[in-house]
């Protein structure tokens, strides 16, 4: 008794200079054909770059840049003169690998600290690193119902909410929680905050897409000053000890919370869904302790939800307020019997249940 989702997170970008993390770590990596330049984004006040010069003979046709969050890795590939090429970046612990997938016969040349090198198909360069990779492991996944192709050229050209946030949502929820900053575009996250805190369901959206121009570049890669000047800036001082992830991991936890909300046992559904945002699945949701849940919308309301209770335990849902009751079913068979919102639901170890036929 799930509900399921079959949609892959795969960003891409044929636009040469993209900037974009490797998923699970701190390392942004701005990719072109013949130089990637890696950046911790966590360096502690210090600036940590490295650089490997690929021996690419171009231009290349078909360059492509993708962020695969499915198998977490950045993936480059495209066609040389020499002959199609693709190669992955993993984060690994304390590395990064550079991992061949496909090269011409001869192989491909990679320079790193002044050692060029050959690797042929399935050889890896590997590059130490002074930071760890993220350990945040979560099942928790959503779509809101966008079946458009994740070119990030254009994406960032419509600028619809159902296309980012989902994709926002599932790099930044990797990330830890840095400390709150009020400074540069972080100014826009505090915004963003407010609105959720009124459920204003009118202008969080725009929040949300303001946060998104101002804060990011490349495929979703955070930045703290906008170096595309959108709009008077100030002269304050960025301290050197923040980070701009902060942008990735708190935006994942407030827009979490347009579709969820708990206190205590009392859980609150889609308490401030945007109003551009017309249906949609969020699962593998772990809202309490010993208990998971999926969820489905449409036309603005919910639809289903899908709970899974891995202990004894009584809780209590909140819906919008036009819903006045539901259907409650036990397993996969009986009628169910209706319930009046609000009704606290006692809860069996083990069991499954479906709540769906949400009435006005």
């Amino acid at each position: 008794m799930k509900i399921k989702l079959t949609e892959k997170y795969r960003p891409f970008s044929h636009e040469v200079g993209t900037a974009l993390l490797i998923p699970k770590s701190p390392w942004k990596v701005t990719v072109y054909p013949a130089r990637l330049i890696f950046e911790n984004l966590i360096s502690l006040g210090r600036r940590e770059v490295l650089t490997i010069l690929p021996q690419f003979e171009g231009p290349p046709e078909s360059f492509t840049v993708m962020q695969d969050l499915e198998k977490e890795w950045v993936r480059i590939f495209g066609l040389g003169k020499r002959g199609y090429f693709s190669y992955r970046l993993v984060a690994s612990a304390h590395e990064i690998i550079l991992f061949v997938e496909r090269c011409p016969e001869e192989g491909l040349f990679f320079d790193f600290e002044g050692e060029v090198k050959n690797f042929k198909r399935k050889e890896k360069l590997t590059i130490p690193t002074t930071t760890p990779t993220f350990s945040l492991k979560s099942s928790e996944k959503m779509h809101f119902g966008s079946s458009k192709k994740q070119d990030w050229s254009l994406v960032k050209r419509r600028l619809r909410l159902e296309e980012i946030l989902p994709i926002w949502f599932q790099l930044g929820q990797q990330i830890p929680e840095h400390p709150i900053l009020n400074s540069g575009t972080s100014r826009y996250l505090k915004t963003c905050a407010d609105r959720l805190a009124e459920k204003n369901r009118e202008q969080i959206g725009q929040a949300f897409i303001e946060l998104f121009k101002m804060g990011f570049d490349g495929i979703l890669s955070p930045r703290l000053i906008d170096t595309d000047y959108q709009s008077h800036t100030s002269d304050e001082e960025i301290p050197k000890e923040a980070s701009s992830l902060i942008l990735l991991a708190e935006g994942a936890r407030l827009i979490r919370k347009l579709l969820i909300d708990i206190k205590d046992r009392d859980i609150v559904i889609l308490p401030c869904l945007p109003k551009e945002i017309h249906s949609g699945r969020f699962i593998g949701v772990e809202c309490v302790e010993g208990l998971s849940m999926d969820l489905e919308w449409s036309k603005k309301l919910i639809r289903r939800l899908m709970l899974h209770s891995k202990k004894d335990q009584t809780v209590t849902f909140a819906f919008q307020k036009p819903l006045l009751s539901f259907r409650l079913r036990m397993g996969r068979e009986g009628r169910g019997e209706l319930v009046p919102v609000g009704t606290p639901l006692e809860l069996k170890q083990d069991a499954f249940y479906s709540l769906d036929r949400f009435q006005k």
